[in-house]
């Protein structure tokens, strides 16, 4: 093992106050994991810096496990970090490891299907999002005949900051992350409960858990091992269940494909951009 110092598990993804109990939980009870199997020390972990952001904290070679979108993974991350597998999630639009997104709207809104939303205003998380943006993009590209779509488009910042912002009228559609949807219907009923899915997009692999491309095939190999054992420890379900995490695949770069068919098709379609 050539790089002997490692930076400590990190999921960000779905790291939000109310459930950051249980995600601190698995995320240390994958490291004890990880770095028994692997042969490292304790000490071989050292603090993520404070001010560096997630796209570059996954490219470090000392990358022991995090989390990241598949866009990313195909786009700005493309051969510099490994995939190891996909957790999989009991949330409405989950399947095995496959997601989806849900187009929100308004508990009061008149729109009842995306078609309707044309000349609204729309907000997604960011532009590197599968979710909030790319998925987007795509069911948009089937109904706005190569044209712009909404009045406006904002960007929000993440997918709750987009829930509220439909929820208070400052936009009028979201599409957000099956699994934070179901999160925020979970933990957050007074802002959902303001708020409706009008349906969802095309499914595609999950957020994938991804390591440093330092570690070689075989460890590579232990470290997906290790991930579905502690998926699969008894004593962490009540944690797993408070993230909706219920199993795990492995998985590959190959697998994310589909990502970007949907933005090549979307282009083909005249709507490149989500405007």
């Amino acid at each position: 093992m050539s790089h002997r110092i490692y930076h400590p598990v990190r999921l960000p993804m779905y790291d939000w106050p109310e459930v950051r109990t249980a995600t601190e939980r698995l995320e240390n009870a994958l490291q004890d994991a990880l770095l028994d199997a692997l042969g490292l020390r304790p000490r071989d972990c050292v603090p993520w810096p404070e001010d560096r952001g997630l796209e570059v904290n996954w490219r470090q070679p000392g990358l022991l496990l995090s989390q990241t979108c598949g866009y990313p993974l195909t786009h700005a991350l493309k051969g510099r970090v490994r995939p190891v597998g996909v957790p999989h999630y009991a949330a409405e639009g989950c399947e095995g490891g496959r997601y989806c997104s849900h187009l929100v709207v308004a508990r009061d809104s008149s729109h009842r299907e995306l078609a309707d939303l044309r000349g609204s205003r729309a907000v997604y998380n960011g532009p590197d999002s599968q979710s909030g943006m790319n998925a987007f993009r795509y069911e948009v590209a089937k109904v706005a005949s190569g044209a712009p779509f909404f009045s406006s488009v904002s960007e929000s910042g993440g997918h709750l900051a987009s829930l509220r912002a439909v929820a208070e009228g400052v936009a009028d559609i979201a599409s957000v992350d099956a699994v934070c949807w179901s999160l925020a219907c979970q933990e957050l009923p007074a802002l959902t409960d303001r708020l409706r899915s009008i349906g969802h997009t095309a499914s595609v692999p999950g957020l994938p858990l991804v390591s440093s491309l330092s570690f070689s095939e075989a460890e590579a190999e232990t470290i997906a091992g290790t991930v579905k054992s502690v998926f699969e420890d008894v004593t962490l379900a009540e944690d797993r269940a408070r993230l909706m995490i219920c199993g795990f695949s492995p998985i590959s770069d190959a697998n994310y494909a589909p990502i970007l068919e949907m933005e090549r098709r979307a282009a083909e379609q005249g709507y490149p951009e989500l405007a």
